[in-house]
């Protein structure tokens, strides 16, 4: 892999890294600039559907790559560092554009693909992936709607798994009965 590969290469992985640890949407990440990167606080500043302005967390490893991508976006793509600039670039000719939300899509598709037995995968099942995890993590379904910007605890509750915690539940509660059926003898 040449130099210019390896680049591309880890901007793609810089940007899977970003779906992964924000759960942010395509065109979310696509109108991502330089002045909405909070990297004190671990945190992006995203516009939502319908224009509404918000923050969103992201992961420390997340920022980091971020950070890095920074970096390699001013030597590789040639990207302004204005505050207004786009955070993602593409190289066209001899200068930098954003990169689109097809371009993204298309980007993330080809690199899970690699990773999951030659299936494919969607930038929405990344934010599912990401809300899925958050809601195990935090069980906390407020904590869910505010991070992916969801208004409503239907759609948040997508992300939880019943048929997943049933069993979990059920194999907890026949663990504390054994426990202590054990402990009365």
């Amino acid at each position: 892999m040449n130099r210019i590969e390896r680049c591309e290469f880890r901007k793609r992985i810089y940007l899977l890294s970003l779906f992964l640890g924000s759960g942010i949407r395509v065109n979310e990440l696509s109108n991502l600039r330089l002045r909405d990167l909070d990297f004190e606080e671990k945190q992006i500043h995203v516009l939502r559907k319908g224009g509404k302005k918000d923050v969103a967390a992201v992961s420390p490893p997340s920022m980091q790559d971020i950070k890095d991508y920074i970096d390699l976006r001013t030597e590789r793509y040639r990207g302004s560092n204005d505050d207004a600039a786009y955070v993602f670039l593409t190289r066209v000719n001899d200068g930098a554009t954003p990169l689109s939300n097809r371009a993204i899509e298309a980007l993330v598709k080809k690199y899970t693909k690699a990773y999951k037995s030659n299936k494919s995968m969607s930038q929405h099942k990344l934010r599912h992936t990401y809300g899925t995890n958050l809601m195990e993590q935090s069980g906390d379904i407020h904590l869910l709607m505010t991070q992916l910007g969801h208004t409503s605890t239907t759609i948040a509750a997508l992300y939880t798994n019943p048929e997943q915690e049933k069993p979990k539940k059920a194999a907890k509660q026949l663990g504390e009965r054994r426990t202590n059926y054990r402990e009365k003898d």
